[in-house]
């Protein structure tokens, strides 16, 4: 059975991928870093540890024996309101996340970035998250996924007809639209956290590079 270690709870994505790998039974231990004291998480399976993210050296031991990261640390799909160093989650910790799993020994890693984050941007966030991408996918991992979004919506009845029905409107629009609908469609949390730990589980080796119109 696997171990995950999940960091970035604070936003939709997080709290709906952390109930998700609590409820998959290929995984066995779920740890989650967290800067919070007091979150109110209790489930046999979950480690809940608190973290200083400008020292994470000091985390390796929680990183060893971890399968898989799952790293949402980003400004944009995270709630960094009223924090001094927001800009840091964009690149330094994140980084510093995968450099630790790295030498943890960890098997693969999962990071969530914007659909803005390309070469064909030239803003200094994403400029910051195209580096970010390059440098982890440099790494000794077995095998790296990054996830792109427009945006996170609230989860949804994935097995509903109403949501079925609009996808298929969706990817009608977008034909027609050449291709425009996939740049704004924002992407239930639900759904993209089940991709996530799908793709992982199942070590999906012919694609591991995934944006809005996979989902």
């Amino acid at each position: 059975m696997r171990r995950a270690l999940l960091v970035g709870i604070s936003g939709r994505i997080g709290k709906e991928l952390m109930e998700a790998l609590l409820n998959d039974i290929r995984y066995k231990r779920i740890t989650v870093l967290t800067r919070h004291e007091g979150r109110r998480l209790k489930n046999i399976h979950l480690q809940v540890v608190k973290t200083d993210f400008s020292n994470l050296d000091a985390h390796i031991s929680d990183f060893e024996g971890i399968d898989d990261v799952y790293c949402l640390l980003d400004s944009e799909f995270i709630n960094t309101n009223n924090v001094s160093d927001a800009e840091l989650f964009d690149f330094e910790y994140p980084l510093n996340i995968a450099q630790v799993a790295e030498k943890a020994g960890v098997k693969n890693f999962v990071l969530l970035n914007h659909s803005e984050a390309s070469l064909k941007n030239n803003l200094q966030k994403w400029n910051k998250r195209v580096k970010l991408e390059g440098i982890i996918r440099e790494m000794n991992f077995e095998n790296i996924y990054t996830f792109k979004v427009n945006g996170i919506s609230k989860p949804v009845n994935a097995k509903g007809a109403l949501y079925n029905l609009s996808n298929k409107m969706g990817m009608l629009l977008n034909t027609l639209s050449l291709g425009y609908v996939n740049k704004i469609k924002l992407t239930p949390a639900n759904v993209l956290a089940k991709n996530m730990i799908a793709t992982v589980s199942n070590n999906t080796k012919d694609k591991k590079e995934f944006g809005p119109k996979d989902y």
